[in-house]
């Protein structure tokens, strides 16, 4: 999904990384795929990994890194670099059970806070969540348009029950898949490197070493209107604002939230991101069989939320949340929506059962 994303965008991939359960097989893979245009470079550690795919996008490619929570949390600091220098980079992680090593081969769903939230200052970035193995191939492609089209970080959740599972898949046609291919910066009159995209307001994205577009960036705050470096208090408010407010336009670019079973109102929604999708749509589809009034609700763009998912949450009367983690999607929902969503955790290090979600269904929409 990666490289064919990559394809789409019609540049190179870089993918840098280091060895890290679950998400080593991303490596393994990548390294094998030098004629689809893929370059990958086992770096020294987390961090080395997270700069080169900077770097690498600062040079014209898509950098691609990935990892397991603990790396993710050494490549923090990068990953802001790259909201601040606003360039595209694709984070994939693969979560595991926490925290610290916590166990490196259970599951676990328990790093949205760290992707939504998990930066230092206002940095605001693209959120995605794999549902299942097969899956993971149009989420990739998902990530790699919006990073490019909005010149922003994008996560790739994924998590260990998806990393090591597998399930049969039509390997689709390439070609039926839309171009979006990068337009790099080639006008040299009143260039600097924040010029921006009025619909977007993605930066522009220029070559270095292109003529008469040299220019350097880095992690301290620019000024609006040139690019240079501003310590002035009313920049900063507004560099802010736009940095918040171009994520924010990612929602006006991504479908429509919809439902994978029941009807688009009732008395239960229950709502899932992530791996949780399979027994989740099987607990809600037995139900539903039965005439009970459930609809399963699945996330993939986790942040910016869809645009309809408000209006759409509202017209439950009870809306549950199922997490391998102790609450984290029923806070964020919360504090976006107002909604008085229920959690139900699991945080065994294993996924849900169908049949235990299937008597949390009954006993709040039964009696």
């Amino acid at each position: 999904g990666l490289a064919v994303g990559a394809s789409r965008a019609e540049i190179p991939m870089f993918f840098g990384s280091y060895p890290i359960t679950p998400a080593s097989n991303l490596l393994h893979n990548l390294s094998r795929m030098k004629q689809f245009g893929v370059t990958t470079f086992q770096a020294e550690d987390e961090i080395a990994a997270a700069c080169s795919a900077i770097g690498a996008s600062y040079a014209g490619q898509l950098g691609v890194t990935s990892s397991s929570g603990p790396g993710v949390a050494l490549k923090t600091e990068a990953i802001g670099l790259a909201i601040g220098v606003e360039l595209p980079l694709i984070i994939v992680n693969v979560q595991r059970a926490g925290p610290s090593t916590g166990m490196p081969t259970k599951t676990e769903q328990s790093d949205l806070y760290q992707s939504v939230y998990g930066r230092n200052a206002d940095s605001p970035v693209v959120v995605l969540a794999a549902k299942s193995p097969g899956d993971c191939f149009d989420v990739a492609i998902e990530a790699c348009r919006i990073a490019t089209q909005f010149m922003t970080p994008v996560y790739l959740l994924s998590d260990g029950y998806i990393g090591n599972a597998s399930e049969p898949w039509l390997i689709p046609d390439v070609d039926s898949y839309d171009h979006f291919p990068v337009k790099f910066h080639t006008e040299t009159e009143g260039f600097h490197p924040f010029l921006r995209n009025p619909e977007t307001l993605a930066r522009a994205w220029a070559k270095p070493g292109t003529p008469g577009l040299e220019h350097r960036i880095g992690g301290i705050e620019k000024d609006y209107n040139s690019g240079h470096i501003s310590y002035s208090p009313e920049n900063h408010q507004k560099m802010t604002e736009t940095r918040h407010q171009k994520i924010a336009n990612v929602a006006k670019s991504i479908p429509d939230q919809d439902v994978e079973v029941g009807e688009t109102s009732g008395k239960l929604a229950v709502v899932g991101w992530g791996s949780t999708f399979g027994a989740i749509n099987q607990a809600v589809g037995r139900c539903v069989k039965d005439g009970l009034s459930v609809s399963h609700i699945h996330i993939r763009h986790v942040w910016p939320f869809p645009a309809n998912l408000e209006e759409l949450l509202s017209k439950f009367d009870r809306i549950i949340v199922p997490e391998m983690n102790n609450g984290q999607m029923v806070n964020v929902l919360r504090a976006k929506f107002l909604v008085d969503a229920e959690s139900i955790t699991q945080i065994t290090g294993q996924p849900f059962k169908v049949s235990t979600l299937e008597r949390e269904i009954r006993s709040r929409v039964e009696g």
